[in-house]
């Protein structure tokens, strides 16, 4: 079951584009963990998504929309 989760992070992306800001709706296939690593588990999401390494990515909010 796919869960919907509301995002707001920052990719640094390669020059010249730089720091990068998105957010909005993202749905991943289940839940993160609640066990107060959910906004590392988050990023690592995002960086594999996006191609780019954990260290590239922010993420400022996260939260799963009902």
């Amino acid at each position: 079951m796919a869960t919907k989760y509301y995002a707001h992070f920052l990719v640094e992306e390669p020059d010249p584009r730089g720091l990068q800001e998105y957010r909005g709706v993202v749905e991943l296939d289940g839940q993160l963990a609640r066990n107060g690593r959910e906004l590392r588990e988050a990023a690592n999401v995002i960086a594999r998504n996006m191609g780019r390494a954990l260290r590239d990515v922010k993420v400022l909010q996260w939260s799963r929309l009902h």
